[in-house]
């Protein structure tokens, strides 16, 4: 009989990817239930509960227009399961979206006066 170590099996890598509980959290981050997510998406609300409770990963096609509606990226979604350094800065990123019009303004701006400072 072949064994796996802990260390092994505790390596999300190596698990049934699980986006369910990310999915639903950041639905209700948004203020949005399923039947509003299902109605713009022209699905039954039992198909995103489906999603959420990892009974179903749905299609890319669902993937892609869950994240346009949650303003998210696929990478956010996946991030426990992907190996990359981007992935911290999208963590910080996501709440772009969710600020006022003068606050992003602010971000940009304070983004291009740094980036002009590295090629002086």
């Amino acid at each position: 009989m072949k064994t796996t170590s802990s260390k092994h099996t505790k390596n999300k890598i190596y698990e049934r990817i699980k986006i369910g509980k990310t999915m639903q959290n950041i639905r209700k981050s948004l203020g949005l239930t399923q039947e509003q997510v299902a109605d713009q998406l022209y699905l039954a609300p039992r198909y995103i509960s489906d999603i959420e409770r990892d009974k179903t990963k749905g299609s890319i096609d669902t993937l892609v227009k869950l994240c346009n509606i949650y303003q998210v990226t696929p990478t956010y979604i996946l991030k426990d399961y992907l190996k990359t350094t981007q992935l911290e800065y999208d963590d910080k990123l996501i709440g772009f979206t969710h600020l006022t019009e003068k606050e992003k303004e602010i971000v940009i701006k304070l983004i291009e006066f740094m980036n002009a400072q590295k090629h002086k």
